[in-house]
Order: C-alpha cells, then sequence, then structure tokens
C-alpha cells in the first residue's frame, strides 16, 4: 500500500528527494521503491522559512510500509487513492460520450463556461460558445488602454471578455487536491501552457500574462473539435420552446437554438440577471463580502512572514480571518478576512461601467511587482440591501462604486486612506505612491463604504497587524472599494444543474451563485457539462 509521507524537506528541481524520505520513515534509501511530488510550499512558520514536499511513496515491500504504520509517524499514513483516473489521456475529458447532433448554447468565455464547453466538445458534442467581449488579444489592448487612458469600453473590459474577470486578476488556482475531475482541469492548464509547477505548488498561480498565452491555444482546441465561438456577442434574451430552453437572442438580432443553454456570465452581468427575472427564473439574495484593497511594499511583507530578506524565495503571502468576540450589550463587530492576496502585484481598476470605481489585485507569473496587495473585506448580509428583490444586492454594489467615483473625483480615480488615517479616526490629506494606474485621492473612507463594513475593516486591521507585524503601520494604505468579490445573488437550481422552473437552462460559475474562483467555476462548468451529456447527450 502506497503511503502519504507530509512534511519532508523539497530541496529543489533535481534533486533526489530518497535520502529525506528514508530519513523521515526511518529506513535505508533502498527501502524507498518509488516516489512522486504531490505538493511543495514554503514553511513561513520556521527560522528560517524551509521548503516542504508531500510525496506518495511506495517502499520495497509491504512488511517495511506496515512497520512505518505501526510506528505511528507524524505526517505519514496510508495513501488514500482517490477517483485519479483521468478518463484516458489528459486530452480526454471526464464525460460520457455525446452524439454530435448535440448542439449546446453556452454563453460566457470565463472559466465555467470555457471548460463546459470544452468538455462537451471533447465528449463529441457540437457547442456554440458566445462571448460579450473580445478575444483576449483584443481585450489586451481594451483594458490597457483603460488602465493608462481611463478610456472604459463597457463590452469588453477587466469583467467582460475571453477568459472572464479571473483573466486580468492573479490567476489564483489554489486548492488542496489535484486528483480526479479537478486533476483533469489543472492538467489541461498544462496542456495549453500553463507551467508544470502548477500540478504541485501549494499555492499555485497562472499570472496574468501567463493566462494570455493560455486562453488562444485553449480556443483553437475548441475549433478544432468543431465548437461555433462568437465574440462580441451580447446576450439579450433567452429563447423558450415548449417551457424549455433552447437557445438566446443577441443584441444584434441574431438567435442561436441548440440541445440546451449553459450560462455562464459572470458575477457582474446585471443585465442577464434582469432579463432571467423577468421572465421567471428564481433567484434569491445571497450574503457577500465588500470592503477595500490594502497595500505595502513586498519587502515588509516578507520581512513580517519570513523573518528576514526573502532570498531564494517566493515572494510571501498572507491570509487572515478576524472573528470579534460578541459583547453583551454592545453592536457586534462584524467579521472579515483577507482575500485575493496578490504578492509582487498591483491594484488596478475592474469595472465594468462608466461612473463607477470598482479595485481588484493582479500580478504575473514572477511576481516581481513592488507592492503586495489583498482585499480586507467584512461579511453584508441580505438584510443589508433593505429589500427583498433579488437584485437589491446589485444596487448595493452598485451605491458603493458610483459614490466613489464621485469622491476620487472622475476619470476612474479611486479614493484611497493611509491605514493610520482609517485607525485614528481622520481623513487623509497625503498618500504615498501607490500601484494604482488611475491615480488615488486621498479621503475618509467613511464617506465612501457603510459604517458595519468600516467598523469590521478596522477591527481586523488591528487583529491583522498582531500576526503581520507593520500590517497597520505607516506604509499600508486602503484603495476601495473592493465589491465584486462574488454575485449578490443566486440562481436556484434542481439536482440536475438547471435552473428551476426553466428546463434547459443550466446556469453556472460565479454568475450564478455557485463558485468562487477560477477553479471553483471551471469545476461548476465540468459538472454542468457532465450533467448536460448523462440527459441529452445522445439525443438532437
Amino acid at each position: 500500500m502506497p503511503l502519504l509521507v507530509a512534511n519532508v524537506p523539497w530541496r529543489g528541481e533535481g534533486q533526489d528527494p530518497t535520502p529525506e524520505i528514508a530519513r523521515r520513515l526511518g529506513v535505508s534509501d533502498t527501502d524507498v521503491s518509488e516516489h512522486q511530488l504531490l505538493k511543495r510550499s514554503v514553511d513561513g512558520r520556521r527560522r528560517p522559512p524551509v521548503w516542504q514536499a508531500n510525496y506518495r511513496v511506495v517502499l520495497c515491500s509491504a512488511e517495511a510500509e506496515a512497520r512505518c504504520l505501526t510506528r505511528k509517524i507524524h505526517g505519514v499514513r496510508p495513501f488514500r487513492e482517490r477517483d485519479e483516473s483521468r478518463w484516458g489521456d489528459s486530452r480526454t475529458a471526464p464525460v460520457e460520450t455525446c452524439s454530435s447532433t448535440v448542439r449546446p448554447i453556452v454563453v460566457g468565455a470565463g472559466p465555467a463556461g470555457l471548460f463546459a464547453a470544452l468538455a462537451l466538445a471533447e465528449a463529441g458534442a457540437k457547442p456554440i460558445l458566445v462571448e460579450r467581449g473580445g478575444p483576449v488579444e483584443d481585450r489586451h489592448h481594451d483594458v490597457r488602454r483603460f488602465w493608462r487612458h481611463a478610456e472604459l469600453n463597457p463590452e469588453s473590459n477587466v469583467v467582460y471578455g475571453e477568459g472572464g474577470a479571473g483573466a486580468f486578476s492573479d490567476g489564483k488556482i489554489y486548492t488542496r487536491r489535484r486528483d480526479g475531475d479537478l486533476g483533469w482541469i489543472f492538467q489541461r492548464f498544462v496542456d495549453f501552457g500553463a507551467s508544470p509547477e502548477i500540478l504541485a505548488e501549494g499555492w499555485a498561480h497562472l499570472g496574468t500574462d501567463r493566462i494570455r498565452a493560455i486562453l488562444p491555444v485553449l480556443r483553437q482546441r475548441l475549433l478544432d473539435l468543431g465548437t461555433e465561438v462568437h465574440f462580441h456577442t451580447t446576450v439579450a434574451d433567452l429563447v423558450v420552446h415548449n417551457g424549455r430552453c433552447v437557445g438566446v437572442q443577441t443584441t444584434d438580432g441574431r438567435s442561436f437554438t441548440g440541445s440546451v443553454v449553459l450560462l455562464a456570465t459572470g458575477h457582474s452581468a446585471r443585465d442577464v440577471w434582469e432579463f432571467l427575472a423577468a421572465v421567471g427564473v428564481r433567484m434569491e439574495q445571497r450574503p457577500i463580502h465588500i470592503g477595500a484593497r490594502i497595500e505595502h511594499p513586498q519587502k515588509l511583507i516578507d520581512l513580517a512572514r519570513y523573518g528576514a530578506p526573502r532570498g531564494d524565495l517566493p515572494p510571501a503571502s498572507y491570509r487572515l480571518t478576524s472573528n470579534p468576540p460578541k459583547r453583551a450589550g454592545t453592536r457586534s463587530t462584524r467579521r472579515a478576512h483577507t482575500f485575493c492576496m496578490c504578492p509582487g502585484g498591483t491594484i488596478v481598476g475592474a469595472t465594468n461601467h462608466p461612473g463607477r470605481v470598482v479595485v481588484n489585485g493582479m500580478s504575473y507569473s514572477k511576481r516581481k511587482a513592488f507592492w503586495a496587495n489583498s482585499a480586507v473585506v467584512t461579511e453584508v448580509f441580505p438584510e443589508d440591501y433593505g429589500e427583498d428583490d433579488p437584485l437589491a444586492g446589485t444596487r448595493f454594489q452598485d451605491a458603493i462604486e458610483q459614490r466613489a467615483f464621485e469622491i476620487g473625483g472622475g476619470a476612474f480615480r479611486a479614493p484611497a486612506q493611509r491605514v493610520t488615517d482609517l485607525l485614528a479616526g481622520r481623513a487623509s490629506t497625503e498618500l504615498p505612491r501607490t500601484s494604482y494606474p488611475l491615480g488615488v485621492l486621498p479621503c475618509d473612507l467613511r464617506a465612501v463604504l457603510p459604517t458595519p463594513i468600516l467598523d469590521g475593516m478596522v477591527a481586523a486591521i488591528r487583529h491583522f497587524h498582531r500576526k503581520v507585524p507593520g500590517f497597520a503601520g505607516s506604509d499600508a494604505i486602503l484603495i476601495a472599494p473592493e465589491t465584486r468579490t462574488t454575485a449578490p445573488l443566486r440562481i436556484l437550481r434542481d439536482p440536475n444543474l438547471e435552473a428551476e422552473g426553466l428546463p434547459g437552462l443550466l446556469p453556472i460559475g460565479e454568475g450564478a451563485g455557485y463558485a468562487g474562483g477560477i477553479i471553483s467555476a471551471a469545476l461548476d462548468g465540468l459538472r454542468a457539462a457532465q450533467s448536460v451529456a448523462a440527459r441529452y447527450g445522445q439525443s438532437a
């Protein structure tokens, strides 16, 4: 039986880990007949920090493995074989075979839509993929014009276009597992150009620059399999026949009809939610998190996490949570956490609407920028929206974003405040240099964010400062607002992932309220493809 051996020192590429594994198990080097790297990460708790790795290990005999297990060595246990099949080679999707007459319509080319289309195409179906934004090559120029010159294209921007919102962020693909369906998704990223290191990296990420190279390869795979791909195509309504959704109508007067519709329009497609509500698709409000981006010099984070300059280690990161105790007779402070931490990254504009400011974080694959940033976000509940309408959460977000635009003075400048000023209860009058390309305006963020959100952020920042020295220091700045962490509503689905009350429509990904990042959205798209193949795969 193979063993899982955790927390073995990792010495680097090309270095044989056998001596370290044998030493950990208390056996000789010759007893180790096979080993496979599963995961590697930096243990920043040690001084100095060290690379640690987990391995799947096979010893030369069952007796030797049994002796290791009997000794109950910490971090050593039987390797639990999950479903690790790749359904053939890495170019074969884990989906039942479909007839070529099956024509699913996939709306949205973010991770949910792309992986749904890819899985169905590789299973034999002939999807039609429509995306309101442009291909990543064009979209890159649209985004650059916005960041450099404040020229926003409402239909091709950081939110809309091939790759979805994650294409212009850090490209984080954090997950504890790499097997089964998740293994297929990770392997496909590698097939299309991602570094093979993501298969074992504990805090794996793609980087915005690498994503721009991966997407055209994925797109070509879809085209080679007979998928129709239509960019700059905005869906305006659904086509419903005999009570089933069979297609979509677009703003330029075209119709696309087929077998089913997979709706993967992301967390910011307000117009899509509006026409879904108009045709009676059931939706419900959903809690979200809102706050601001906090930025520090990366060297400060390195020193706080590693205890010394990082040297050859990767830029240090953090993931922090705050859960203030409830005190009788007082208004409870809300929980907060850091989100989408970008080591060696920058803060960027991320709106798709004129007259609104939204910020996000991004980094390139090498993470070499001077700054580190993350969102510090506080929980927001449906009762905060002030209305029962499922779309009330979007109006709550919109009001904050519009207020930020006004306080920032226009041209998508962002309101910002020194952390020391926020904690002291005073407005900022001057600011240090920041990474935000569209410019910042000093202010008091209490004019931008509701009091419960700010109170939760303040309590969290004080708490985080105790864990990361300097977190609330003079070098820290907050840039607001971070409002688009996830969708403020959920489209209700049945066990087949079809919208309640409208068969044939499968709402998927972040825009449907069932994902919160690249990998979870891609996995939801794959699950939808599996459902479509199982139910409709052999029908015209």
